[in-house]
């Protein structure tokens, strides 16, 4: 009797510690919209929004029927140009196909509090891409703001993330994110983000809340032309594309070694997969689609420091942490 008590105490709390995970990830997705292709933007004067552990603060101003702040969104028009279209991610979806996504309007520092279950705590990341407005404007230009590389595609444009975190008021630290980089003299190496990126909100320390705030090479007498728009999506998330991972049993079986490492890196298993190793700052410092089942990372450049190794397969994800001496 006692065997079958306990059996049922550890199968109740494993039951429980996933939903207790997710809900202190904010996928967007526990929150409610009447019908696809359909939007919140704080119409309803609410100021704001709840999803997982983070409040995400709305300004609706009723006389021009217009926002800044947070709006949520499932929209999947990743083709039309233009303000009209200002509620759509250019991936047309959220992380790993969901369906809902935040989006941003942070034409100034947009803010985002986090409640007693997470304040106080170190964040493990976000995933972020552009707004199809803001990525195809980059991409062609429109009639505020210019095509990213110029016309020759030399101009050395970028489009930056910067997110701040707090702690009782007082600034911890930030991280930056490129979502446009076109200052490369390889123009080859130039990008505009059309798919989701994992930002590594580690080096933040403790915080209890965060502000998000956009900069551009492209601006003007009224400041930046450049949208001032962005997605995200499973903030406090890395494990997300694992947890899929293991729902399909799917897995895939790879290596990373030495680690700590000092000059090379090797990976075991890669073969057909994607990899990409992130900075502290999120910035992507290697990209790679493996054509064999090992290959080798040379590291000995890379500053000493914290990295994520992300390595992607079809519907598989797997992410592990590199500690570069």
């Amino acid at each position: 009797m006692k065997k079958n008590y306990f059996l049922t105490v550890l199968l109740a709390v494993g039951l429980l510690m996933p939903v207790f995970l997710r809900a202190q990830i904010s996928t967007f997705d526990d929150l409610k919209l009447d019908s696809t292709n359909a939007y919140w933007n704080g119409s309803d004067t609410s100021g704001g929004f709840q999803s997982g552990s983070a409040y995400f603060y709305n300004n609706y101003n009723q006389s021009w029927g217009s926002w800044s702040g947070f709006a949520y969104s499932n929209m999947k028009n990743d083709t039309t140009a233009g303000y009209s279209n200002q509620y759509s991610a250019i991936t047309a979806g959220g992380v790993n196909g969901s369906a809902n996504y935040g989006v941003a309007y942070a034409g100034t520092p947009v803010s985002v509090k986090l409640d007693s279950t997470l304040a106080g705590k170190v964040l493990k990341g976000v995933f972020v891409t552009n707004s199809t407005y803001a990525a195809l404007s980059m991409e062609n230009g429109d009639a505020y703001a210019k095509k990213f590389g110029g016309a020759d595609g030399t101009d050395p444009d970028w489009f930056l993330l910067t997110i701040k975190g707090y702690e009782k008021g007082t600034y911890a630290d930030s991280v930056n994110f490129y979502l446009a980089d076109f200052r490369s003299d390889n123009t080859a190496d130039d990008y505009i983000l059309k798919s989701w990126a994992w930002v590594n909100l580690q080096p933040l320390g403790d915080v209890d809340s965060l502000t998000f705030e956009l900069h551009s090479s492209d601006t003007g007498t009224y400041g930046m032309n450049t949208p001032a728009y962005f997605c995200l999506d499973n903030l406090n998330d890395i494990t997300n594309g694992i947890e899929l991972l293991r729902r399909a049993n799917n897995r895939l079986e790879v290596n990373v070694y030495p680690n700590p490492a000092a000059n090379t890196v090797w990976m075991r298993g890669v073969k057909d997969a994607r990899i990409d190793i992130y900075d502290a700052n999120g910035r992507r410092v290697f990209e790679s689609n493996a054509t064999t089942k090992m290959v080798s990372v040379n590291i000995s450049s890379y500053p000493s420091g914290i990295y994520m190794v992300r390595i992607s397969k079809k519907n598989a994800l797997v992410i592990r942490k590199l500690i570069k001496k």
